[in-house]
């Protein structure tokens, strides 16, 4: 008999994000394997969902677009039918959504957050006692777990590991993000006018229209044409300040023949610890010497070892932690 998985997030699937991805990701995976059934219940995916209203609340440095109050007999009808219900990103589901205490649940926590939230987490989930596992998904996220639960499990975020990639010949510069602060763009906009770099290309993906003179911009694009957007670069930067828990795009760039080279956020030297090329958070100067550097390195030899760091991320590979805990519950 068939195991039924609900996977579950407040999150929005009309704005895309990395919690989406790996949902997405997850409910592929399960539906190839006749031993699970697997539903997602939420906002984009849910059909049924779309007459409910979404708040787009500024968080972590961020505006997330977040179902608060779904319709209660829909979420009913997907929870009865669940074996196990699989939240990702818990306290929106737990705090408004008054989830039933009668089902198995796992708990997945996306998020790095500070030790003030976090610590008045620890004080909200006191009130919350479910029949659960808490998992996490980077070592910045695991304090976000360790407020629900005092023994949490280590998850990484995945990714279908390309297994004929190589480093890319097309030689250029390519920046994905949303148009908000933290996500650095302005540097992005800065290295394209700097005479050092008129030699290269430069790409962006971000959310919003833009206008900049030496700048190739793709607005929202599919992941498949994302995908293709990777084959015209072979440096992927990743110029983030702040308030990052793990980096997917990183993953994806690298499992897209890209190198990376990133702001030294802890997050980002946790993604790729033995391969990872950094620069100095926030520093102009110290991103522009990193990358006139590389003119004098082996970037096909720097790639390869990205590569080797990216391959504990494999989706098989950590879908079976998840099975097991499934069959566990």
């Amino acid at each position: 008999m068939s195991i039924k998985v609900l996977l579950v997030t407040p999150y929005s699937f009309k704005k895309y994000g990395g919690v989406q991805n790996q949902v997405n990701l997850i409910e592929e995976y399960l539906s190839k394997h006749e031993e699970f059934e697997v539903k997602v219940f939420a906002y984009g995916k849910t059909e049924s969902l779309d007459s409910n209203k979404v708040f787009n609340i500024r968080f972590n440095s961020s505006i997330s677009s977040v179902l608060l109050f779904p319709n209660r007999k829909l979420l009913s009808d997907y929870i009865d039918w669940a074996d196990v219900v699989h939240v990702h990103e818990p306290f929106v589901p737990l705090f408004f959504w008054k989830l039933p205490k009668s089902k198995k649940y796992i708990f997945t926590h996306h998020a790095s957050l500070g030790a003030i939230i976090t610590n008045t987490l620890s004080i909200i989930y006191k009130f919350f006692r479910y029949t659960s596992i808490s998992t996490y998904v980077s070592k910045s996220a695991e304090s976000n777990a360790l407020a629900l639960n005092s023994e949490p499990q280590l998850i990484p975020n995945m990714i279908k590991i390309n297994q004929h990639i190589s480093f890319n010949k097309n030689q250029g510069y390519l920046f994905i993000g949303r148009q908000e602060t933290r996500k650095n763009y302005s540097f992005f906009v800065k290295l394209s006018n700097h005479k050092q770099f008129t030699n290269k290309l430069f790409y962006a993906v971000t959310n919003k229209d833009k206008s900049d003179k030496n700048i190739t911009i793709f607005k929202n694009p599919t992941e498949e044409f994302k995908n293709e957007i990777f084959g015209k670069t072979n440096i992927y930067l990743a110029l983030n300040t702040k308030s990052e828990s793990f980096g997917i795009t990183l993953l994806e760039a690298v499992n897209n023949g890209n190198l990376v080279i990133s702001s030294d956020l802890s997050s980002f030297i946790n993604v790729l610890p033995n391969s990872c090329i950094v620069y100095k958070n926030n520093d102009f100067e110290s991103l522009r010497n990193v990358l006139g550097k590389l003119d004098s390195k082996d970037l096909n030899a720097l790639w390869n070892k990205q590569y080797e760091d990216i391959r504990k991320y494999d989706l098989e590979e950590n879908m079976k932690k998840f099975i097991l805990l499934y069959s566990s519950l």
